[in-house]
């Protein structure tokens, strides 16, 4: 596998020793990465790109495809945009693997709202429960792991669409949990009946979420 992994490594100055303690591998686990022994997960791919600050494409550099273009590709079809924190990546991740516990076809909207609420240090989980919204989630370290591959609602694709766009509007580089909430509560907002009733249940004021999110996004 081609890349840019060690090029990058060196612009920094760093050894491979101390790009590992960033990601939290060994460094014989970055060793295999720069040489093309093994390709990172698509977890730990994103977590080298945000690491570098670039694009996917500007570490790893294909003249055909493999697994990791293969994984890129089906990623942007999902989502149409590369660049997540981790957590925001971590919340996807946990969706995905909620609908498929949950026996369901596709990842629905509040699947992504189970995410979201998943990891209580985030943006998005904070405002939420600020907000009186509690969901009955057991989460540990091996939840956010992409285990699932189910596909993704045309609502759920529309909360992506809108997250991008907001991000886009405010000039950010990435799209965290705080714009995927943002882009649920417009879908609240519109026309979908689950993600409203479930909002109702726990009489959340719309309004005033938007104008906690507003100061966030």
């Amino acid at each position: 596998m081609k890349n840019r992994l060690k090029e990058l490594r060196q612009l920094h100055q760093w050894s491979q020793s101390d790009l590992a303690k960033e990601l939290g591998v060994s460094r014989q686990a970055v060793n295999g990465f720069e040489s093309g022994k093994f390709d990172p997960s698509l977890d730990m791919a994103f977590k080298i790109a945000s690491l570098f600050n670039v694009a996917l494409e500007d570490v790893f550099i294909r003249e055909a495809k493999n697994s990791m273009q293969t994984l890129v590709e089906r990623f942007k079809k999902y989502f149409g945009f590369e660049r997540f924190t981790q957590k925001a990546i971590n919340a996807v991740s946990f969706a995905r693997n909620e609908a498929t516990r949950s026996l369901k076809s596709q990842v629905e909207p509040e699947h992504l709202l189970a995410g979201l609420l998943a990891d209580p240090t985030t943006t998005s989980a904070r405002l939420l429960r600020a907000n009186g919204v509690t969901l009955d989630i057991e989460a540990n370290e091996y939840s956010f792991e992409s285990r699932g591959n189910l596909r993704f609602s045309l609502e759920s694709k529309s909360v992506l669409e809108l997250a991008l766009e907001i991000v886009q509007i405010k000039g950010k580089k990435s799209i965290g949990t705080e714009h995927l909430l943002w882009g649920l509560v417009r879908l609240a907002e519109t026309d979908n009946t689950t993600l409203s009733n479930l909002f109702q249940r726990y009489e959340i004021d719309l309004e005033a979420l938007n104008n906690q999110l507003a100061e966030t996004v």
